[in-house]
This record gives structure tokens, sequence and C-alpha cells, in this order.
């Protein structure tokens, strides 16, 4: 994707060298993956415009100390961000979001759009400047066609919106509250894009447009089933009660506790003092009823 996109460096192109990539990719994890990536696009940006790599490694570089430190485990959503956008399925993200990690999510897949559009603008300015019908630098192209983008504020704020409805709605607990909330979701996304794309004069097909919506409800739908079903190493929560007391139970399967994790404490009642108090609440509850 990021050959494609950029398409600067021919050796990182080669069928070969996708391949070594790929197969590294295969057994390393996904904050390796991450760094790679990145590696990557600054090695393309510094052969097109050095200003453009710097601009790209400070807000990389603040990304990751602002954010990406503290919530490690997000770094799947900003690469899975960008790869959305490439296969032309954006709307899958804000789902995503909202399902599986949260509000705690959306500062990932905001950078990830933020930077695809990054991506799209270098591309347009590259042609403006080869073709010659502007005058102006690469690098102030560059970042005015960021910073006066209607398509990428649009766009982040249909994710924000999205993605906040549809974790507020999972955490109501209701009845299929999963699935209420991935369908109200998609259609937040549809409406938002259809408006909003009028506002900002982007031409959206509304078909193509509810056809991708529909593939991401089924895709979020569909993981979020095999989630909750297949997951038989997950926590259980319970709630029930009798006449004196609620009661609370958290139930971890044996399978994910180690022996070291825990220390088992036995109480035991004098049976002596169990029976005297039990026979004084049941002359109290004879006194009650005289």
């Amino acid at each position: 994707m990021v050959n494609q996109t950029y398409g600067q460096i021919h050796l990182l192109g080669q069928p070969f060298m996708i391949l070594i990539m790929g197969l590294i990719c295969v057994f390393v994890p996904t904050s390796v993956i991450f760094i790679m990536y990145h590696l990557i696009v600054l090695l393309n940006l510094f052969s097109i415009s050095i200003e453009i790599a710097i601009v790209y490694l400070v807000l990389i570089g603040l990304y990751i100390l602002i954010y990406q430190r503290m919530f490690v485990k997000q770094e799947i959503l900003f690469l899975m961000t960008i790869g959305a956008f490439y296969f032309h399925i954006p709307a899958i993200m804000p789902l995503i979001t909202g399902v599986f990690a949260g509000l705690i999510g959306l500062p990932a897949i905001l950078m990830g759009g933020f930077f695809y559009y990054f991506a799209i603008v270098i591309q347009e300015s590259l042609l403006q400047v080869g073709n010659g019908t502007v005058n102006a630098h690469l690098y102030n192209l560059v970042l005015q066609g960021t910073t006066r983008n209607k398509e990428l504020l649009l766009c982040l704020f249909v994710f924000v919106l999205v993605a906040a409805v549809v974790a507020g709605i999972r955490k109501l607990q209701a009845s299929y509250g999963w699935y209420i909330a991935i369908f109200a979701g998609g259609v937040v996304y549809m409406l938002v894009m259809l408006i909003g794309g009028y506002f900002v004069n982007s031409d959206v097909n509304i078909i193509s447009e509810i056809l991708m919506i529909l593939l991401c409800i089924a895709i979020v739908m569909l993981g979020q089933f095999l989630y909750n079903v297949i997951d038989y190493t997950r926590e259980e929560n319970f709630e029930f009660e009798d006449e004196e007391y609620y009661y609370y139970v958290k139930a971890i399967p044996k399978i994910s506790v180690a022996e070291e994790e825990f220390n088992v404490t036995q109480i035991t009642v004098p049976a002596r003092r169990f029976n005297l108090k039990r026979k004084e609440k049941q002359e109290h509850d004879e006194g009650e009823k005289s």
C-alpha cells in the first residue's frame, strides 16, 4: 500500500522485497510492523521532499509520545485505518473502534485517517508540480492542501460521532445491544457522509456508499459474533439475589488463570457460634411475628 501510494523507491516495490517484508511481518509483533510502516513512509518522503519528511516525522513523533506509548495495543487500529481507506471501506473503522476499543481508540483512527489524506494530498501536489499547473513549492502545496481539506475534516468528524454512538449504545447493556449499536453507527455514518458531502461539495456515489456501509456492518457483526460466541476464555459477570442479599459474581475460566495468580483463603466459622446466631435470629423473628 505504501509503495502504491508514494512509489518513490522502486526497490521496495519489487515483488521479492514485498515478499521478504511480508514474511518478516508474520513473525514480529504489531509494534515492529508499526515502526516498519513509518520507516518505509519516511524513506519515500525523504526522496520527495526533506521538509515534508520532517513534518511527518514531527507529527508521528508527537503522536507516539502523547498517545501511543500509553496505549500500546491501539497501534493496530492505526494500521487498520490505512488499510480500510486503501480498500475503500473506511466506515468499518469507527464501528470496530466503538465495539471493541471504545473511545480510547479514537486518536488512533483519527491519526490514521489524517495520514491517509496527507498521502493523497502529496500525490495530487506532485502531479500539479509535474504538470507545471502551479508555481508554488511542493511543501506549501501539501500544507495548504492538508489544512484546508474539507473532506478530511468531515471524515474526522464522522469518525468521532459514529464511534461515540456505537460505544454509547453498547454500554447500555440492552438486549442485542451490540447489533443495535453497529447498525445505528452505520446509519449515522451514511447520513452524515451524504449530508456533509453536499455541504463540502464532495462527489458521493449514493449506491456505492450504501453498499460499502452494508458491507462494513456485516463484517463488524460477524467479528462481534465470533468474538463473543467462540471466545471461551472470556470473563463472565453474573448478578442475582435472594431474600437478604444481592450477589455480584465474576467468573474467570481456569484456563486463563495460573496457579500463582491467586490465593485461596479458607474461612471456618465455628459451628457453636453459627448455631447461636441462627437461634438468636429465629427468636428475633418469632418475637416480631408475636
